[in-house]
């Protein structure tokens, strides 16, 4: 064992994280395969979190992070080895081709914290000469930017190597050995290295060391060169168009991107794919008809199938992932360095790390639902037991994915209104649940009922969920959401930034304000939570919230703990039909039978609190509405027969034995 760090690959990745460790004090070792055939060669080093309009709102943030670092840290780099990253704060401009029905409709929803400009016809034209007849308008993205992505790598190569890091080029990684839990060394064509702590970051050929789900996706790209007879550069903003994208650089060259081909580790370029790249390249700008080819190339980006990196711990416990960063791994080189180095180094698990983890992709495998029936009722008389010819077919649930959580129970329950902790605890049990909700205020001053609240439960198998109930403004329920995130990491939950987000100024109907909700969840959002926000069955501010990368949208059914169960059904419809993120039906169930409704309906979970705790038999009432949430998400799943104005026999006449 020769370092405290062992890096698996040596592209961008790699090597900055290999700088911010050796930074810190560690001894770090990369192991590179082809430093001349890493991915960020085959980049265009466009820093486009704006452009690109990422909507996963753990992605967008990290992404917005990352993009803040640049300056500071290619500043830092060019500093120690005295070479230039190509570091250009030039933002992005994205021409469409067909007019906004309304200029302010695609805007997006962030755009308050990071700027988007409309510019209509005559204004892009004006402002960027020579783009195609067809540019009907665009946006305007001032603070993307684009750094060079082969100079980058070379940077990162030149400071790791003054710094002391031991770099090891050529060196094929073959299989890492596991014992125990633990990584004890990796096979290389060299022999085997051993280190203390280990980082896998070999972007699209991790899955041929373990089991993750990252594949190539193949980039096409080509560059021309201005020509001498144009004196200034034509072009002195990136052009993000649709399908393509054309980045200019200092040095007069112009990059031309990219192909995105699902064809493996198939090499070469292809007369289709440059032909494609260069028929969406002249349609935007039309003069690179006439600038000379420089070079063509490909490259393999690393994907996974939601498209977002895998970062932090593993099933190993000194093995960290730094993969997956699909086209966005120039953009999230600084920060992925920096938390996995806090990780690693000073054992700091940023909150966003767990939106990213490997686990999302590992859903335990469905479970047969109880029989509830005594055998003995499908036997023929004699005692045996009579089987179902041809077995039922059963449907494969997914489970329920919250913030790239998965979830095999859909019914979450709360700790409030229960005569005891006795009580609470067998209900919790009884209901299945894996997600308890907890009101932070309450458990933070003792209140009556929530004293030792803490002890009551195993949150080694339950997923707490703080809330922020009794909040009646935005400012406080940020304030409690920050008290609860720290509240799970006492109790172990380490990476949880899960927060109910409650906002309830109406002392007497308790009906949640959605002016102050969006406020506090757009903050929340910010700050890495992933927020799951109470509201009122509106479809309009469902969505909105959705727009600012809410985790979930939990609509009310009914008032709380009235008991009056489905009064908003219309909305709720709209807003499933809506929703492209989980929709978690909250606050007014009063029976099992509105429970599997309102699953029927498509809802994605149940939150069900009152129900539970002020009936005559709590444990019971639990039970049964864990099965009325089965049964309703079995049903949605199945099918529901289409409703008729009329008679249709079950045993139709056609065939019938006559006896004539």
């Amino acid at each position: 064992m020769t370092s405290d760090v062992l890096i698996i690959g040596g592209g961008v990745i790699g090597l900055a994280i290999a700088i911010e460790l050796k930074l810190r004090g560690a001894n770090v070792t990369v192991l590179c395969r082809d430093f001349s055939a890493a991915s960020a060669h085959a980049a265009a080093g466009m820093l486009a979190p704006d452009a690109e309009n990422i909507q996963n709102g753990a992605m967008l943030s990290l992404c917005w992070r990352s993009r803040s670092l640049y300056p500071h840290w290619t500043r830092k780099l060019e500093e120690l080895t005295g070479l230039s990253t190509g570091y250009w704060p030039c933002g992005i401009l994205a021409p469409v081709y067909q007019q906004q029905e309304e200029k302010n409709s695609s805007l997006p929803p962030y755009s308050r914290e990071s700027p988007a400009y409309w510019l209509d016809q005559a204004a892009i034209h004006q402002y960027q000469s020579g783009l195609g007849a067809e540019v009907l308008g665009g946006w305007w993205y001032p603070e993307d930017a684009q750094v060079d992505n082969k100079a980058l790598a070379q940077v990162l190569w030149a400071t790791a190597e003054s710094l002391g890091v031991e770099l090891k080029d050529g060196v094929t990684v073959e299989a890492i050995r596991q014992q125990q839990g633990q990584v004890v060394g990796v096979q290389t064509n060299i022999g085997v290295i051993c280190a203390a702590e280990y980082v896998l970051a070999t972007g699209a050929w991790s899955n041929q060391l373990l089991p993750l789900p990252v594949h190539p996706r193949k980039g096409q790209m080509l560059s021309v060169q201005i020509p001498e007879f144009l004196p200034e550069l034509p072009l002195t903003q990136v052009l993000y168009g649709q399908d393509i994208y054309i980045v200019p650089r200092r040095n007069r060259s112009i990059i031309i991107g990219a192909t995105s081909e699902d064809v493996g580790f198939t090499p070469h370029n292809t007369p289709a794919g440059i032909q494609s790249l260069l028929q969406a390249a002249i349609r935007l700008y039309p003069q690179l008809a006439h600038y000379p080819i420089l070079e063509f190339w490909w490259g393999f980006r690393p994907a996974t199938p939601d498209e977002l990196p895998i970062l932090g711990t593993s099933h190993c416990k000194n093995l960290t992932f730094a993969v997956g960063h699909h086209r966005n791994g120039i953009l999230l080189t600084p920060i992925t360095a920096a938390l996995i180095a806090d990780l690693i180094w000073s054992q700091k698990s940023d909150s966003l790390l767990a939106n990213f983890h490997y686990s999302r992709f590992h859903s335990q495998p469905s479970t047969s639902p109880t029989m509830l029936t005594h055998p003995a009722n499908f036997s023929n008389g004699n005692g045996k037991t009579l089987s179902l010819q041809p077995p039922v077919p059963s449907i494969q649930d997914s489970g329920l994915i919250i913030a790239g959580k998965t979830f095999q129970s859909r019914l979450m329950t709360g700790t409030g209104k229960y005569r005891s902790i006795e009580e609470m605890q067998q209900s919790v049990a009884a209901s299945g649940c894996q997600i308890v909700t907890v009101a932070v205020r309450r458990v933070q001053t003792k209140a009556a009922g929530h004293e030792g609240l803490a002890e009551a439960l195993d949150w080694q198998k339950i997923w707490m969920l703080p809330n922020t109930a009794g909040c009646q403004t935005a400012e406080e329920a940020i304030r409690v959401a920050r008290l609860g995130r720290e509240m799970a990491k006492l109790l172990g939950q380490e990476d949880n930034n899960f927060v109910k987000l409650e906002v309830i100024p109406d002392l007497k109907y308790l009906l949640p304000d959605p002016i102050g909700t969006l406020e506090a969840a757009e903050q929340l959002v910010k700050e890495g939570f992933a927020v799951l926000p109470y509201i009122n069955a509106d479809p309009m501010l469902a969505k909105r919230l959705e727009d600012v990368g809410c985790a979930t949208v939990m609509p009310l059914a009914s008032p709380i703990g009235s008991g009056q169960g489905l009064k908003t059904t219309a909305n709720i419809q709209i807003i499933i039909e809506n929703a492209k993120i989980p929709v978690v039906v909250d606050a007014g169930i009063g029976s099992p039978s509105e429970a599997a409704q309102a699953m029927e309906l498509g809802a994605d979970a149940l939150l069900i609190n009152s129900a539970i705790a002020l009936s005559q038999n709590p444990a019971v009432m639990a039970q049964a509405m864990n099965l009325a949430a089965v049964a309703g998400r079995l049903a949605y799943l199945a099918g529901r027969m289409p409703v008729k104005d009329y008679a249709s026999a079950s045993s139709p006449l056609t065939g019938k034995i006559t006896g004539e």
